[in-house]
């Protein structure tokens, strides 16, 4: 087994929201690994999703080692918030109506980050999506918000799935919607190997 940190954390996913929620190694245990320990962590894993470039990623760290105080609170809101989509994300992936707290701090978390976003239009009418504060330290947390937003308003949300190996929820683009793993490369197979070993050794004790 690969050891595990940010850098073999795979992007199963599919969506940016989900893949943010799966920082969390095993959901189905009791004390499952987590990938976001601090700050830091949080900046390498925004530039692996593909949220920053290593230049930002530098200049986010540097304001981070002068405001220590503040890097460490928007990990902590970081921190929860992943706890929120996992909340309301988990419940649709079980067919079910997230609870009114949920929603509504969810929906008080969007309006904070969405107020940060501008839009541009050039000659050629392409518009482009800008973020204010760059350098802001809780920067990293709103496009991972806009994602979960674009898949909330996606008419899609049946696609929105739990892994029934490690607990991960993916978006399912499979054609006919049967994916039942995160990954068939290792809760797939390693949950194949599971059930062949159950079945030989059953045969066994026949």
């Amino acid at each position: 087994m690969k050891e595990r940190s940010i850098e073999t954390l795979p992007l199963d996913g599919g969506v940016l929201c989900l893949n943010f929620i799966n920082t969390v190694h095993d959901y189905l245990k009791p004390d499952p690994y987590d990938y976001l320990e601090d700050y830091s962590d949080l900046l390498e894993w925004s530039e692996k999703a593909g949220l920053m470039s290593s230049e930002e990623r530098e200049t986010l760290s540097l304001l981070a080692q002068s405001n220590i105080e503040g890097a460490a609170r928007v990990h902590r809101e970081a921190i929860e918030l992943r706890g929120l989509f996992y909340e309301l994300f988990r419940c649709i992936a079980n067919g079910q109506m997230p609870d009114r707290h949920t929603q509504d701090t969810f929906n008080a978390r969007l309006q904070q980050a969405m107020r940060f976003l501008k839009l541009t239009i050039d000659k050629e009418m392409q518009v482009e999506q800008l973020w204010d504060s760059p350098k802001d330290l809780a920067y990293p947390m709103r496009p991972v918000l806009k994602s979960a937003y674009e898949l909330l308003t996606s008419g899609k949300l049946e696609r929105v799935k739990a892994c029934g190996a490690c607990g991960w929820l993916f978006f399912d683009k499979s054609k006919n919607r049967s994916r039942k793993w995160c990954s068939m490369e290792s809760c797939g197979s390693n949950e194949k190997a599971k059930r062949y070993y159950h079945r030989t050794k059953n045969k066994k004790e026949d």
